[in-house]
């Protein structure tokens, strides 16, 4: 099983919605700009543990390690904003074309947020290919004969 753990430091930044524009007649949409800047740093850390994309299913893993506010002194982990699915999707972004072809090749993922006291803002990132699957006769619907 190929497996590639990284790690990106950084305060994590969320995805956010595209941005759309409107000016004379014409639309556009763009990525604001500190998520742009966050998708660049992730992708850039992942170049250097992938010498090419990952090819079939894969899974990740990400644990996002956030500054603890002062408000916040016993908690471990974070239920406030950001929400962890936009923390994920702009990780996944980043990683595509560099860990896997595409983000339609993560068939599993698990992730969680929490507060750091005494360390730096990260993120911990693990790519898992599942090419080597056991057979799924193994695990339900197999009859003794």
């Amino acid at each position: 099983m190929q497996q590639v753990v990284f790690e990106v430091s950084g305060d994590p930044v969320p995805k956010a919605r595209a941005r759309t524009v409107r000016k004379g007649g014409r639309t556009w949409s763009f990525t604001p700009k500190r998520v742009a800047a966050w998708e660049k740093t992730v992708k850039e850390e992942a170049a250097k543990h992938f010498e090419k994309p990952m090819e079939g299913p894969v899974m990740v893993s990400l644990i996002f390690h956030m500054k603890r506010p002062s408000s916040r002194r016993k908690e471990v982990y974070v239920s406030t904003t950001p929400d962890l699915d936009n923390l994920e999707k702009a990780v996944l972004d980043a990683l595509n074309g560099v860990a896997y072809e595409d983000d339609r090749f993560v068939v599993a993922k698990n992730a969680q947020k929490r507060y750091i006291l005494n360390e730096r803002p990260r993120v911990s990132v693990r790519v898992t290919s599942l090419n080597r699957q056991a057979p799924i006769e193994g695990f339900i619907g197999k009859k003794d004969t």
